[in-house]
């Protein structure tokens, strides 16, 4: 089941309550293709919720629309936000026992 750690959604909430975000904004989540192996990575970008008709999910008042092609990569996935000093940012992680990565064996 897709999740959004706790970390990742306060500082989601803290990105779109800045300035020049959409009064509706809300994270999309995408598949996207290049990653190890050549495999399925996910990506999330602001979006204007007010765009579009998908409905999205609620996780504890940040809006979330995952793309239907990415639903299945994102089924085990959990987005997390890494808080290191250098090197700070977002994060999928990858259930127990989901494959992650290619054939290859990269995650």
């Amino acid at each position: 089941m897709f999740t959004i750690t706790d970390k990742a959604i306060a500082e989601l909430k803290e990105i779109l309550n800045g300035p020049d975000m959409p009064e509706k904004g809300g994270i999309r989540v995408f598949a996207q293709t290049g990653g190890c192996c050549s495999s399925n990575q996910l990506g999330i970008e602001i979006a204007d919720l007010s765009q579009t008709d998908i409905t999205g999910r609620d996780f504890d008042g940040l809006k979330v629309i995952v793309d239907p092609d990415a639903e299945s990569v994102a089924e085990e996935a959990t987005i997390d936000y890494y808080d290191h000093s250098e090197n700070p940012g977002f994060r999928v992680l990858w259930q127990k026992g989901a494959q992650a990565g290619g054939a290859c064996g990269c995650n």
